[in-house]
């Protein structure tokens, strides 16, 4: 209860910090896609019209599709091709994710680094989604797509904040669940009283994103999942927090200061996510090396 009651301060002051920066709200495109998407039977033509007309969109979609990352056979010139060969979810999440990024600007090292983290954790919330057999796999790339987004709003309103963005977008290792080490959240509430996690929740509450995502999004440093009662957000709460974990690895792998805990160290401080998604240590090695090959590549 009392973890409850600091969220809502957090999140009250969180609400301040952004009311003088701005937050972000949900841009049209993604409006129109989603209202088409919702339909009993999407207009898949209408849809290749929407993104169409905003050429800066067109020219970063298809930018993006026909890197590596997809692999498609044959070079994409066109929207309606790109929507054929990618299928409606990857080209949404495309969307949404260049949408996002345009939406929370910012330059430097902090920044990529932030969205290369997001982009890997959104990758890898989807591919686990998908072996536990959850509900919407989308809902999990979503999650892991906006778990941080609250970083680059605080690197925008405290430039000192760079100092701490490795810790942000790391995981909450060993020695802070001990207590031995404050955590991001300790650090940020000490400099700030309030953390990217309460920032994060406002950002994807702007975006009209579902309660599950939201509510994983504010708690994603949050070990005891048992704090959802709803048992989709529960179950989506722990894929976020293994997300992430192999997240940081690759974050490590790629030189951030922050260390990560071995998986055996990991899983036993993360019981509770372990039972949640039916998962063995040795699942969570073979899906951290094959995640870190592909992501890698």
């Amino acid at each position: 209860m009392s973890d409850l009651l600091n969220q809502e301060e957090h999140i009250k002051k969180a609400q301040e910090i952004v009311s003088g920066i701005g937050i972000p709200s949900q841009p049209k495109i993604v409006m129109d896609i989603n209202r088409e998407i919702n339909k009993p039977e999407a207009d898949l033509s209408k849809i290749s019209d929407i993104v169409s007309m905003d050429v800066a969109m067109s020219a970063k979609l298809l930018k993006i599709a026909n890197s590596p990352f997809f692999g498609l056979k044959e070079k994409v010139d066109s929207i309606q091709r790109a929507l054929a060969l990618l299928g409606l979810k990857n080209f949404y999440n495309i969307i949404l994710a260049t949408s996002l990024r345009e939406n929370l600007g910012g330059h430097g090292s902090a920044i990529e680094k932030f969205w290369s983290h997001s982009m890997a954790t959104a990758t890898i919330s989807s591919q686990i989604a998908q072996k536990v057999g959850f509900t919407s796999i989308d809902q999990a790339y979503i999650a892991g797509l906006f778990h941080d987004c609250g970083v680059p709003l605080l690197i925008k309103k405290y430039p000192n904040y760079v100092e701490i963005t490795d810790y942000a977008l790391g995981v909450v290792g060993t020695e802070s669940l001990k207590g031995l080490l404050k955590s991001i959240i300790g650090i940020e509430d000490e400099r700030y009283n309030t953390h990217h996690c309460a920032i994060g929740y406002l950002v994807a509450k702007s975006w009209h994103l579902s309660q599950a995502v939201t509510q994983s999004i504010l708690h994603h440093h949050y070990v005891n999942i048992d704090i959802h009662t709803d048992a989709t957000t529960k179950q989506l709460a722990a894929i976020l927090l293994l997300a992430d974990y192999i997240g940081g690895y690759l974050l490590f792998l790629s030189g951030s200061i922050c260390t990560v805990d071995p998986e055996t160290e990991w899983a036993q401080r993360h019981q509770k996510v372990m039972d949640e998604l039916s998962l063995s240590v040795n699942d969570i090695e073979d899906m951290k090396e094959d995640l870190t090959e592909k992501l890698r590549k």
